[in-house]
């Protein structure tokens, strides 16, 4: 069919009104504009849930996400928050920061390449804690609003469980022996030791009385074995 106007107008239009579906449905729920303010840094390495190492030109920051704290490397969900955090900054990303005006390092905000504030999403999934650095705490109310979703949907650190297993397997029981069934003649029963004798309550045997006395060795002589 030959194409005119009208219908380039008719499929133009209804391409513009399909265009901001397409958009909300390939960007993440918790995604949002980069505010202004930030300055761009290409990451290098994730050192673990709340650090991360920067590079803007040629210098090489190290970067302490501000207003969140994970777990120290080696206990529970530290490596599932360093994990969230290197999905989220992949080395080799741009991410976008917010330092915060603090003497030293200071730390920051951080949203990565797709508009996602990294800080809101650790705490908002139970990957870290929200915590108030002052004089920074812009986001005080809503990072505290992010966690206490968190600690209702008992996600990862709120769960009450560790995802590491620190248990220790429980020791396996050597068996008993069974002691060998006495014979007709009435004697006790045979164990392979004076002391297994003892545990099962037999004992002691005197050497010329009883016949159990020539199943174990005399080591002192007395003539008596299996002493109690």
């Amino acid at each position: 069919m030959p194409t005119n106007a009208s219908t380039v107008r008719i499929v133009t239009a209804t391409a513009a009104a399909l265009l901001p579906l397409t958009l909300a449905l390939s960007t993440p729920a918790d995604a949002a504009a980069v505010p202004k303010g930030t300055v761009a840094a290409r990451v290098v390495k994730i050192v673990d849930g709340d650090t991360v190492d920067v590079v803007r030109g040629t210098t090489k920051i190290r970067v302490q996400l501000l207003g969140v704290d994970t777990s120290e490397r080696g206990r529970c969900w530290s490596r599932a928050a360093t994990a969230r955090t290197a999905a989220l900054l992949p080395p080799g990303t741009t991410a976008h920061l917010l330092t915060a005006k603090t003497p030293g390092r200071p730390p920051s905000h951080v949203w990565n390449a797709k508009g996602v504030h990294v800080n809101r999403n650790l705490i908002r999934y139970g990957y870290g804690k929200a915590v108030l650095s002052k004089p920074d705490d812009s986001y005080k109310s809503l990072f505290r609003s992010e966690q206490a979703k968190a600690k209702a949907d008992k996600l990862r650190i709120w769960s009450g469980r560790c995802d590491t297993s620190t248990s220790t397997p429980a020791p396996t029981l050597k068996p008993t022996p069974s002691p060998t069934p006495p014979p007709p003649s009435g004697t006790d029963p045979r164990f392979r030791t004076c002391a297994e004798a003892n545990a099962a309550g037999y004992g002691p045997y005197r050497r010329g009385v009883d016949p159990e006395y020539a199943w174990y060795q005399d080591r002192d002589g007395d003539g008596v074995v299996c002493e109690r």
